[in-house]
């Protein structure tokens, strides 16, 4: 399927015999840092220069093909305040968890055979206090239908779809004991070059030790980011598409790839592309050492 063709608001339905595939298995598309968008009511263009990691809304991402959201929360315990907040380093987007759960429920409402990981990659904005507590009863009240059991981790998506019309998003958050609950899955191992600023040659690099002995049967991510000190996050798209083609058969050895503006790329193709030729090949695709 061409990729101007492939209809990004339902592509995984479109994924070949995806009912025998695990969570574990599809490859995902990430958006990095998904509440750093330009699209805020406030959005400062200046700090935004530096800040800003996709091109839109939640709503945006989803019908552009992000099922995997990469989430930074800080919190604010005022009451007259959205308590968790999306932020960059400290920067504040203007966007809250209230917006991104909202538009998941909508999302999912029209396009129920989808399934989304909300990877809560970051709970805390320096040394201020975080709720964790009040996270998980937020989450509870707005999501806790749709969470997918941990203990559910070893069913296909045949399997999930026949257990629950609801049921179709992971939510993984870090080891505390308030967020101890069996919906949720462990917080997701992210792989990254560790540099502030980081170029082309250097992703090359990560990718090639990465995907050499890739982690197997759980969900983990794979950071394909640059920033710079002038540019801020980087335009990546033509070494994404370079990449992540199918010709080069790395794509199926990937779990997420969590990238910035993510719609520029074909990313969304090359990874329907790589989930329906693991659930068509199977273990023949499996990494040999």
């Amino acid at each position: 399927m061409p990729q101007n063709t492939l209809d990004k608001k339902n592509w995984m339905s479109h994924v070949l015999e995806i009912g025998c595939l695990k969570l574990t298995d599809l490859v995902w598309p990430g958006a990095h840092n998904c509440g750093m968008d330009r699209k805020p009511p406030d959005h400062d263009p200046v700090f935004g220069h530096w800040t800003v990691c996709q091109n839109g809304s939640f709503t945006w991402q989803l019908e552009n093909g992000a099922r995997a959201f990469d989430i930074r929360l800080g919190y604010d315990p005022a009451p007259a305040a959205p308590a968790f907040y999306f932020h960059h380093n400290g920067y504040k987007s203007g966007r809250n968890l209230d917006d991104l759960v909202d538009a998941v429920t909508a999302f999912l409402d029209q396009h129920p055979d989808e399934f989304l990981i909300l990877d809560f990659h970051q709970l805390g904005d320096g040394d201020k206090p975080f709720g964790y507590r009040q996270l998980h009863e937020r989450l509870m009240q707005g999501l806790g239908s749709r969470l997918i059991s941990f203990e559910d981790a070893h069913l296909d998506v045949a399997h999930l779809k026949r257990a629950s019309a609801l049921r179709r998003i992971v939510a993984a958050v870090p080891a505390r004991q308030e967020l101890d609950d069996l919906y949720y899955w462990p917080k997701i191992p992210h792989k990254w070059t560790g540099e502030a600023f980081v170029y082309p040659s250097d992703l090359r690099n990560l990718i090639a030790t990465s995907l050499a002995q890739p982690m197997q049967d759980i969900l983990w991510s794979l950071s394909v980011t640059g920033y710079t000190f002038l540019g801020g996050p980087s335009h990546l798209e033509r070494h994404i598409n370079d990449w992540f083609h199918s010709s080069r058969g790395l794509t199926t050895r990937c779990s997420i790839i969590n990238s910035d503006f993510f719609e520029e790329s074909d990313i969304v193709n090359h990874c329907w592309i790589a989930s329906s030729e693991k659930a068509v090949y199977g273990e023949r695709l499996r990494v040999t050492v």
